[in-house]
C-alpha cells in the first residue's frame, strides 16, 4: 500500500535516521570547505534540509519502491550570494561586544589607580582603535605614549598584539571595531599600583570581489587578543608585559607583524586548522591558546 511519507515504516528506523544525519553533515562540510576554494562558490544548503533529503534518499534506497512513497512538495532554501557585509558582525561571537573604545573602561573610581587606569585605557585604545596606527600603519600615536626607555624596547619590534596595523592593501568595513575584555588593579613585586588589561579586537575587512566566494560571517573578520600589563612610574608609562594571539587571520601577514583576513591568503592545507572552536577563541575567560593554526 503506498504511504505518506511521515507514515512510511522506513522512515522511523532509529538505526538509518543516525546514518542519514551522519552522511548529511559529512556532506556540509565538504561543501563548506569547497566554497572556499572556489572564487565563485557560494551555494550552501542548510543542515535541516540536508538531513530531510538524506532521511528521504534513504528510507527509499531501503525500501526499494520509489512508487511507494508519495513525496510531500518541499521548498529547498535560496541560494546564499555572499555574506552580509552591511553587518559584518552578525551571527558572530562578537555581534554582543561593544563599539570601539565603549569596551575600554576602568573597573572602578579607585583614586589610588585612576590616573594608571587612564593612562593604560588611551594606550589600549591608540594601540588597537586609532586609525593611525590600524590603518596607516604609523606606531607613533602608542610610543609616544611610553616611557623613553620603554618606547625604544618596542620600536624595532613588529611581531607583537601591543597594537593592530592590517596590511597594506586590505580594507576595512566602514563599522566600529568590537571590542570586549577588562582592566583590574594590582601590585608588583615592589608594591607598586599596577593594571592588568585583557582584550579582543574584531576587525571586519572590506572582501571585495571575493565577497561571493565567502561562506560564514567570520570569515570577513580578523581578531587580536591582547593582555598587557603597565604600570605608571616618573618616567612615564610602561608596559611591563605583554601577550596574547591573533585569530581567523591570514598567517603570512601575521609573521611579518600585520593582521588581514584569511581570505586574502591560499587556504591552508586540510588538517592545519586549530582544534579549538570559534566561541572558544572568542571567549572573553578563554586561557591563553599555544596554537594559532598557522604552524
Amino acid at each position: 500500500m503506498p504511504y505518506d511519507l511521515e507514515d512510511h515504516p522506513d522512515l522511523k528506523d532509529a538505526a538509518w535516521i543516525r546514518k542519514a544525519n551522519k552522511l548529511a553533515k559529512r556532506d556540509i562540510r565538504r561543501q563548506r570547505r569547497q566554497a572556499r576554494l572556489r572564487r565563485h562558490g557560494g551555494k550552501v544548503v542548510s543542515l535541516i534540509a540536508l538531513v530531510v533529503i538524506g532521511a528521504v534518499l534513504f528510507g527509499l534506497h531501503k525500501a526499494g519502491k520509489f512508487g511507494e512513497v508519495s513525496l510531500p512538495e518541499m521548498k529547498l532554501p535560496a541560494a546564499y550570494h555572499g555574506v552580509d557585509t552591511e553587518n559584518p558582525f552578525a551571527r558572530t561571537p562578537a555581534e554582543q561586544w561593544a563599539e570601539g573604545e565603549k569596551g575600554i573602561v576602568a573597573p572602578d573610581q579607585n583614586p589610588e589607580y585612576t590616573a594608571l587606569y587612564e593612562a593604560a585605557r588611551k594606550a589600549v585604545m591608540a594601540g588597537h582603535l586609532d586609525r593611525a596606527v590600524v590603518v596607516e600603519r604609523n606606531r607613533e600615536p602608542l610610543l609616544s605614549m611610553l616611557a623613553p626607555d620603554n618606547r625604544a624596547h618596542f620600536e624595532p619590534i613588529k611581531d607583537t598584539v601591543l597594537w593592530t596595523s592590517i596590511k597594506e592593501g586590505t580594507t576595512l568595513l566602514p563599522v566600529p571595531v568590537r571590542v570586549d575584555g577588562r582592566m583590574w588593579a594590582d601590585r608588583d613585586a615592589d608594591g607598586r599600583p599596577l593594571v592588568h588589561t585583557s582584550y579582543r579586537f574584531a576587525y571586519a575587512f572590506d572582501p571585495g570581489d571575493r565577497k561571493d566566494s565567502l561562506v560564514e560571517q567570520t570569515e570577513l573578520l580578523a581578531m587580536v587578543r591582547s593582555d598587557a600589563d603597565f604600570v605608571l612610574t616618573e618616567e612615564g608609562l610602561w608596559v611591563v608585559k605583554i601577550d596574547g594571539y591573533t585569530y581567523l587571520m591570514a598567517c603570512k601577514a601575521a609573521e611579518e607583524g600585520y593582521l588581514a583576513p584569511a581570505f586574502t591568503e591560499k587556504p591552508k592545507p586540510a588538517g592545519k586548522t586549530s582544534d579549538r572552536s570559534t566561541e572558544e577563541w572568542f571567549a572573553s575567560n578563554a586561557p591563553m591558546p599555544t596554537d594559532d593554526g598557522c604552524k
